[in-house]
Parts: structure tokens; C-alpha cells; sequence
């Protein structure tokens, strides 16, 4: 199993179709309320239900790509590398993973294999890191290649530790 982050170029791309959705959800609640104060659909009704959901769900991705930062795993730490930080963070110290479906964040338009999902990292002190994975859109537990992957690289490095502690006990003799 291989861990597939997203590098930064990958980023850039996002945050450019995350741009594009924007404008597109910009325009379409742009017309219905004009459709609204016209009289044309009733404000109760479905288009503006739905619509409403869709905002909401847009605004929960946009803030959760906001937090994001590329990463990768080398030498037994969880690399963040974003445009104004460089974190390493030892494998061992990280306590949960978790992932998310992105239903908006995509890595281009018209591919139906190009999703995202969320990864979600909980370090032993409580702090979430997070970072975006490659996903197909239907896949359960989203990513869960590199979920697999990532939480078999945390175990290794916490057996590692383990084994390698003054006065553990370990497998030899």
C-alpha cells in the first residue's frame, strides 16, 4: 500500500477549482434569490432548501482545505510542508487518524477518480493536523488506501519505540 498526499502543486490545483466552485454556488444563489424576490419559487420550497445544504456543506469543505497542509511520511515522521511552515512530526506521537469525503474539493473537473478526501490527524496532546488524499468518489472510508497505509506506518514506528525503550521486554533472547 503506498500513501498518496497530495503534493503542493496538487494543492494549487484545488484551491483553484475550490475558486471555480465558488463562483458557480456564487451564481446559482445569485439567481435564485433574484428567482425568490420575484415571486417565480417560494422561499420554503425545494431549490432553496437544497441550495442552502449546499452552501453549508461548501463552506465546511473550504474551511477544512483551508487547514490542510501537504505532507508526507519520511524516516518515521509526518512531514507538513506548507507555504509558511515546516513541521516533523514523530509517527509515534500521533494517537488517531481519521478521513472525510470531500463532495466539492476536487483535483480537476470531469474525472470521476481525481476526488479528495480529508485526512485528519489527532497527536497525543489533542492538536489536529490535516492533509488532503487521493479518493475515488464512492470508496468506503475515503482513502482508505492511505488511511491503511498511514496507520500501519504509526503502528511500525510505536512497535519501534516500544521495542527500542530501556527496560522493555523484547522478542529475543
Amino acid at each position: 500500500m503506498e500513501v498518496r498526499f497530495l503534493p503542493q502543486t496538487e494543492f494549487d490545483n484545488v484551491h483553484f477549482y475550490r475558486a471555480v466552485t465558488l463562483l458557480i454556488l456564487l451564481a446559482m444563489v445569485a439567481f435564485t434569490l433574484i428567482k425568490l424576490f420575484s415571486g417565480v419559487i417560494a422561499l420554503f420550497s425545494a431549490l432553496p432548501l437544497c441550495l442552502l445544504v449546499l452552501v453549508g456543506r461548501f463552506t465546511v469543505e473550504w474551511l477544512r482545505v483551508s487547514r490542510a497542509e501537504p505532507a508526507f511520511i519520511d524516516k518515521g515522521e509526518l512531514v507538513l510542508c506548507g507555504k509558511d511552515s515546516h513541521r516533523q512530526i514523530p509517527l509515534e506521537k500521533i494517537s488517531s487518524v481519521r478521513s472525510r469525503h470531500s463532495l466539492f474539493m476536487v483535483r480537476r473537473y470531469r474525472s470521476w477518480s481525481e476526488h479528495l478526501a480529508f485526512v485528519e490527524f489527532t497527536l497525543d496532546g489533542g492538536e489536529r493536523v490535516s492533509s488532503l488524499a487521493e479518493s475515488r468518489v464512492f470508496e468506503r472510508t475515503p482513502a482508505s488506501g492511505t488511511l491503511a497505509a498511514v496507520e500501519a506506518a504509526i503502528l511500525a514506528a510505536k512497535v519501534k519505540r516500544q521495542a527500542g525503550e530501556p527496560g522493555s521486554v523484547s522478542g529475543g533472547r
